[in-house]
């Protein structure tokens, strides 16, 4: 998972270089940029529904040694969104902001042999809000954009084991934080008219939950301490009302 928001963050750079050139190339003296049809600029809101899967890795600071795995939680995205965007020749940068539930669950066990140790963790993330910028090149009537920024999610994370063994007899461990996570995303999208005042959208995002910290004492009296790291992807559809056109940032407005 960490290897693909590197491949993530590479990709939307290269693509950021991209835009960057047909800007400069738009304001050139001998090129002619033809003004988009499309009311692109002006502010904007709608609905999205799509589907999110992820990982939360687990490990222990103290405890059994080498106690480490991961889980692959998954789940239905919903939410709403609400925009605005300014027109720069063929460019467009915006501001979005959406919240909604990532209904993001699932969970994974670990089980140590040698200790005969089996512990095993839950992740939920459910209210979720960000705010992101938005750098896109428009068609007469599509919109291609790469989108990055803040996001948060309300997330709870359980860690529960067991070990019965002659090392810890039956000491056990159920423990729980529920918490708001901040931490980023970073993604694309494509977004096309379905009439003059609505359009449709398909958005893909790469986020990062970070990291949560669980301690406490096993029913024995024994400190422990775990760690978990959240991450995950979403992809989701949507469609967005236009509630009127705005100017573009150098004049020639729609």
């Amino acid at each position: 998972m960490r290897r693909l928001s590197c491949l993530v963050l590479v990709v939307c750079v290269v693509a950021f270089g991209f835009a960057g050139r047909a800007f400069a190339q738009s304001w050139s003296p001998n090129s002619y940029v033809p003004t988009p049809i499309y009311p692109w600029s002006g502010f904007y809101g709608g609905f999205h529904i799509g589907g999110t899967w992820g990982g939360t890795d687990a490990y222990t600071e103290n405890g059994v040694a080498g106690d480490y795995w991961s889980s692959a939680p998954s789940g239905l995205v919903v939410g709403a969104q609400l925009g605005y965007n300014w027109l720069a020749g063929p460019l467009l940068f915006g501001i979005e902001g959406d919240l909604g539930d990532l209904g993001l669950a699932g969970g994974a066990a670990t089980s140590l042999v040698s200790y005969s140790y089996d512990t095993y963790t839950n992740t939920d993330a459910g209210f979720y809000m960000s705010l992101r910028g938005r750098l896109g090149v428009v068609g007469d009537q599509w919109l291609l954009y790469f989108t990055g920024g803040w996001l948060g999610a309300n997330t709870e994370v359980s860690i529960i084991g067991n070990c019965n063994s002659l090392i810890c007899g039956s000491d056990s461990i159920v423990a729980s934080k529920s918490e708001f996570n901040n931490g980023w995303t970073i993604g694309g999208g494509i977004e096309a008219a379905l009439s003059n005042s609505w359009t449709w959208k398909v958005e893909y995002l790469y986020y990062d939950l970070g990291q949560s910290t669980i301690s406490g004492r096993t029913s024995g009296g024994t400190p422990f301490t775990w760690k978990t790291e959240t991450d995950g992807q979403l992809v989701r559809a949507g469609v967005n009302y236009r509630f009127g056109s705005g100017p573009s940032l150098f004049g020639g407005g729609y």
